[in-house]
């Protein structure tokens, strides 16, 4: 943790110690709750009559405001259904109406001289009052710190995501002794009530309506005469409010329409109604069945409301909808990116290692390495990367330098001009003559110094008879990577691929890895092991290595287990992962949990619609035996084909050209090939297949394909009679 993240904890952890707590009656703390949210919305009328100019800002002002609002609330929603686990945990009863009541809780929020100052973090805790039993609130101050809402200059939220990790304790005076002198009643029964009486006061806290339970049907009327029952629900609906009777099926929709309409987030809507589905005997597959799935399902909505808790905005039509994917979350490698973190950190003290990376394509290889970037990049060092392909099988060596050469770039960005002057010196001094050598082998040297300038002219006159050798290339690549790394400033050599590269690379790597005169570099090569046969270049590295007594670390990735892959599930349809597990275990059975294959086919199942955005749940839907009759090949490429055929002429045209320069190609070539006949529509392609999200444009006009595999399956797109013709 950075020196001035540990500051902003200390803060955050020294101001909560000074804080002033009350406890509110949450029943007053609802209603105070409502009152701030009817004021806000007429002070934004009143605003808007005299200046039109501020409309906007005043609205998202309230949007903001009701979104913190909705966040309390959730939280106190939080706090009291960990209360409840626990009471049943001290065995306290809870099939009684007054225990789960709005007026039976009392919320702890802090002190503060005007209500406006009010923060979507305020909530401290909750107490039930008939049992005693409290129970704090917290976020850990190194979290906490981050989420701060202070207002910018403008009187307006800096907009940062609201998002809170919370933990629950129980206050410690309830530790020992917070049993009441009842027994918990642990049946059906029971368990049906307390949920029927948690979905009444989320009702209540939600929509500041009273949830009429006068035709309740588990209890002691539960035999009571048909006629009775319509009696009373006759004169409910005279009296309003909203009441449950036996017609399950569609009244549980009505209660949660009539959320909807109260503006409250599908979300919750969808909680009160699984809550209320636990109480019938209609068997609902998404019926909560413990507290505890509700307490995770809170959990999640406040750790990531945007996801999670809020609904996406309105207006957007159910085909514009986009699934939530992850892109830079990394599922189920917890293990493996502790493993490879804690090697790095082993190279930092000094001596260099290697770490090896196996599994099919598309088990997230690549995306494991890159969670090391930026803790490299933080401690000083220096990451270099190439991918290796098919193609470049002819030009064994010039991955390597083309790599080294990256870093010569990265040092000049990196250093003061004082150092760049200090490492110049140096490179001087120990190559002497040689340093025409090095700058023919690694141009990028010349922009190292001014001095180094004059050299470009010879690179450029070097002849063919001034060629080195695999041995010269890999002593003289040792001797710059000797002088530019050190402990503080570690190489991390990435090479991708090293099913294609061939002995001759690899033995650079153990010339850099096996030194002992001052190199400090963390090797990392990932490799398809399925495409990989016993007498490869890469074992005949690892044989190498071990007896030069390099360290070295090997992994394998698998598909992710069903529990991750639910985990994935859950954050691209931005529902509860209890809801969307079945649909998950199928795409399990049909992917075997490789997570690229998982993201295709999820996008295959949205463009064929047998999964789809309801605007009216405000939820994805999907048809699950229809899913499960797919007949998918364990071939990714098939799915990737069927997509890339069915793209415009010329974004395919793009994609072909692309795809045999390897994974990736210079803009400029691209604007070169427009200007011929036969290319000439491949530049109206780039902008459809970025914006298809198959190719990515970065910073130095590269573009790159997302992922091998989709390389692969354009490269397929071209006939193998007119593949001479385009290398």
């Amino acid at each position: 943790m950075s020196k001035k993240l540990l500051m902003a904890a200390a803060d955050a952890a020294s101001a909560a110690a000074k804080e002033e707590h009350i406890q509110i009656p949450l029943r007053n703390w609802i209603d105070g709750e409502d009152a701030d949210k009817s004021s806000a919305a007429a002070s934004s009328e009143s605003q808007l009559i005299f200046d039109v100019s501020k409309s906007r800002s005043d609205e998202n002002i309230n949007i903001r405001r009701s979104k913190e609002s909705i966040i309390r609330k959730v939280t106190v929603a939080y706090g009291i259904v960990e209360l409840l686990v626990r009471c049943q945990d001290n065995n306290v009863a809870l099939d009684d109406d007054a225990k789960i009541g709005t007026d039976n809780f009392a919320v702890c929020v802090c002190k503060k001289k005007k209500r406006s100052s009010s923060s979507w973090t305020d909530v401290r805790g909750v107490t039930m009052i008939s049992s005693g039993l409290s129970l704090s609130i917290e976020e850990p101050s190194y979290l906490s710190c981050l989420f701060e809402d202070d207002d910018d200059e403008g009187g307006e939220k800096d907009g940062r995501q609201m998002g809170r990790y919370l933990e629950v304790e129980l206050d410690a005076a309830n530790k020992t002794d917070c049993c009441d002198n009842g027994s918990a009643d642990n049946d059906e029964m029971s368990k049906h009530r307390c949920h029927y009486l948690l979905a009444k006061l989320f009702y209540e806290l939600f929509t500041q309506e009273e949830f009429r339970d006068d035709n309740y049907p588990i209890g002691d009327d539960y035999d009571e005469p048909v006629h009775k029952k319509a009696k009373k629900a006759s004169l409910s609906e005279r009296e309003g409010g909203v009441v449950v009777s036996n017609n399950y099926g569609s009244d549980l929709f009505s209660i949660s329409a009539r959320m909807q309409q109260l503006s409250v987030p599908a979300s919750i809507c969808r909680m009160v109604q699984n809550l209320l589905e636990s109480v019938s005997e209609s068997g609902a597959v998404d019926a909560y069945k413990t507290l505890g799935e509700v307490g995770k399902d809170l959990h999640l909505l406040l750790l990531d409301p945007d996801r999670f808790l809020f609904d996406h905005e309105e207006g957007e039509s159910p085909d514009s909808m986009q699934l939530l994917y992850r892109k830079e979350k990394l599922y189920g490698r917890d293990k493996e990116e502790t493993l490879i973190t804690d090697t790095f950190c082993r190279v930092t003290r000094g001596k260099s290692e290697a770490f090896f990376i196996g599994g099919f394509s598309g088990s997230g290889k690549s995306m494991l390495v890159d969670t090391l970037r930026v803790r490299v990049k933080n401690v000083g060092g220096y990451v270099i990367k190439h991918k290796f392909d098919a193609i470049s099988q002819d030009r064994p060596l010039s991955g390597v330098i083309s790599a080294v050469n990256q870093l010569c770039l990265k040092i000049k960005d990196r250093l003061t001009s004082q150092r760049l002057a200090a490492l110049s010196k140096k490179l001087k001094d120990d190559f002497g003559a040689d340093i025409v050598l090095l700058a023919r082998m690694l141009p990028n040297v010349c922009a190292l110094s001014p001095e180094f300038s004059s050299l470009a002219g010879e690179v450029e006159d070097g002849n063919t008879s001034d060629k080195m050798n695999a041995r010269s290339v890999s002593f003289t690549l040792l001797r710059f990577v000797r002088l530019v790394s050190s402990p503080k400033r570690p190489i991390m050599l990435f090479l991708d691929d090293l099913q294609w590269a061939d002995d001759t690379a690899l033995d650079v790597v153990h010339t850099f890895l096996s030194d002992r005169m001052g190199s400090c570099m963390f090797f990392v090569g990932t490799y398809r092991d399925n495409e990989v046969q016993i007498g490869h270049a890469i074992f005949d590295l690892l044989q190498k290595l071990e007896t030069s007594n390099v360290p070295t670390t090997k992994v394998s990735l698998t598909g992710l287990d069903r529990g991750d892959l639910n985990k994935m599930m859950s954050d691209s349809l931005g529902l509860y992962s209890r809801i969307c597990k079945s649909l998950s275990d199928i795409v399990f059975q049909k992917t075997k949990g490789n997570p690229f294959f998982v993201l295709e086919f999820i996008q295959s199942l949205q463009s064929r619609d047998l999964l789809q955005y309801d605007s009216c749940q405000k939820r994805w839907l999907w048809n699950e035996d229809a899913i499960r009759a797919e007949e998918i090949t364990d071939n990714v490429l098939h799915l990737l084909s069927s997509k890339l055929s069915q793209l415009p002429n010329k974004v395919r045209l793009l994609l072909k050209v692309m795809a045999c320069f390897g994974t990736s190609t210079n803009e400029s070539v691209i604007d070169y090939l427009s200007e011929s006949p036969e290319y000439a529509g491949i530049r109206n392609g780039l902008e459809g297949a970025i914006s298809d999200g198959f190719i990515e444009l970065n910073a130095e006009g590269y573009i790159k394909f997302v992922h091998d595999k989709v390389r692969e399956a354009a490269y397929n797109l071209t006939p193998d009679r007119d593949k001479k013709q385009l290398h």
